[in-house]
């Protein structure tokens, strides 16, 4: 498996204050945003407002750092770096101090995603003979189990609000579709059933029940959601620049990474498509638009 934009991660989570146009159509509740951004020369971690200000890089490494992802207590960011020559899991305070490693394998390592109670991480990798799998270990890195077992590419897991399951994509019918499996790894069940490619980002599982997911077809993309059983499945918006899509705090709005006039950019979109936020302004140009992207829980 390849890193590719269909691959990023954006997850979101909340606390108190809020924001909203003055139609009521966009609603956020998260102090800070985190992300990836090259605008420096190499991808490193940066956090901003969820309007655009106050712009911080969290990490300074020649190496590349990717994929950061709030911690459920809001104190650590967990992130994928190749700093030790390939990619691995790793760990830091929220202002980029005390980094630890997580993983250590020959393999690399993708999609992190915590558990709700902060207890857990679920992941993929390729350690099995180049077959990526969803994993979950413990959040100091011990206990590292296979889930999926299953020949065929396993990625991007979710797990939904109560921890009791895991969404994630699979290739093992042929082409890219949304599963869903209990946390323990059994029960595994397809929700998506077509020729589209299908993919998800993180914070793809709303409190109110709706998962959320990025379709293609043919050179079309599009911003979807469906209920855990797979039914009910609603377009919420056409965009054909789209790399990936997250739920934000309270479901009532969307953030993104899509491109905007040749660049790589993370917006804040109402739930129903119509109202759209740049909160990244990146500078580069986006020849490889990885956008990891995650809110303040």
């Amino acid at each position: 498996m390849k890193r590719t934009a269909c691959l990023l991660t954006a997850v979101l989570g909340g606390v108190g204050c809020s924001a909203s146009t003055p139609t009521g159509e966009m609603s956020v509740a998260a102090p800070r945003v985190v992300f990836t951004s090259q605008r420096d020369g190499n991808a490193e971690i940066y956090s901003v407002d969820p309007d655009g200000g106050h712009l911080r890089r969290v990490t300074n490494s020649p190496s590349h750092d990717d994929f950061p992802l709030w911690a459920p207590d809001g104190r650590h960011i967990s992130m994928l770096s190749d700093r030790d020559g390939n990619w691995e899991l790793y760990i830091m305070n929220a202002d980029g101090a005390d980094v630890q490693r997580l993983t250590y394998t020959d393999a690399d390592e993708h999609s992190p995603a915590w558990a709700p109670d902060g207890g857990h991480i679920a992941f993929s990798t390729d350690r099995d003979a180049g077959d990526w799998e969803v994993y979950v270990m413990a959040a100091d890195g011990q206990s590292q189990v296979n889930l999926t077992r299953t020949p065929g590419l396993d990625y991007s897991p979710n797990w939904s609000p109560d921890g009791r399951s895991i969404a994630f994509v699979s290739e093992r019918d042929g082409n890219a579709e949304i599963y869903v499996m209990d946390a323990d790894g059994s029960n595994q069940r397809r929700l998506t059933d077509n020729a589209d490619y299908d993919w998800l980002g993180s914070s793809a599982w709303s409190d109110d029940g709706r998962i959320l997911f990025m379709s293609r077809v043919g050179t079309e993309r599009y911003i979807r959601t469906m209920n855990p059983d797979g039914s009910d499945v609603q377009t919420i918006v056409r965009d054909d620049q789209v790399n990936v899509a997250g739920w934000a705090p309270d479901a009532k709005s969307v953030v993104l990474s899509s491109i905007n006039n040749g660049r790589a950019d993370i917006f804040i979109m109402s739930r129903d498509g119509k109202v759209r936020q740049n909160v990244s302004h990146d500078p580069v140009l986006a020849d490889s638009p990885d956008c990891g992207m995650s809110y303040f829980r």
